[in-house]
């Protein structure tokens, strides 16, 4: 929306087989400083212009992108939708809960699959009420629970393609050893 800003910022380095992190989760505040601050703060570490560089894994990456884009128009800094969404190469599981969830989009949230506690509709209210303990709180119970079923994943999805190719005689082999 218009009006609405970035208020936080998390990202972590995970390797690219196990999905175990290599460094520590970082949390940008805008609490701390400012929105400006810490969209211009994580620009190089984002940087459009070198799209494997940082290469998100997400859930609903679509929603972030798109605040991203317009927040960093605001302040300046002109990102193109295009280089994000047909040049970047990320990871979003967004699709894959949509699958646990039959097929349904509602319903589909993280908060339904894993151990994150809910959805994130109460982060206004705390950030109106200065409750940023709560809010910091919410983002490692999430950055948790969504790496937890990442690393679930990133286990267990080639065996299901194993077995799948082996019932439809896919001699392919599809999946780096």
């Amino acid at each position: 929306m218009p009006n609405d800003e970035i208020i936080s910022i998390a990202y972590q380095p995970l390797d690219n087989h196990t999905g175990l992190p290599r460094g520590p989760l970082t949390i940008l505040k805008a609490w701390e400083s400012s929105e400006e601050e810490i969209l211009r703060r994580f620009y190089p570490v984002f940087n459009p212009d070198y799209p494997w560089g940082f290469v998100p894994i997400g859930n609903n990456l679509s929603f972030d992108y798109t605040s991203l884009i317009f927040r960093y128009r605001r302040i300046g800094i002109q990102i193109k939708a295009g280089k994000l969404y047909n040049e970047r190469p990320c990871v979003d599981i967004k699709s894959i809960l949509v699958l646990f969830n039959g097929g349904s989009f509602k319903g589909c949230g993280m908060d339904n699959f894993t151990r994150k506690q809910h959805a994130g509709n109460r982060i206004i209210e705390w950030y109106d009420a200065g409750d940023y303990a709560s809010i910091e709180a919410y983002i490692c119970n999430e950055a948790e629970s969504f790496l937890e079923l990442y690393q679930f994943l990133l286990k267990t999805m080639p065996g299901m393609w194993r077995e799948f190719a082996a019932e439809v005689g896919i001699e392919k082999p599809g999946l780096e050893e």
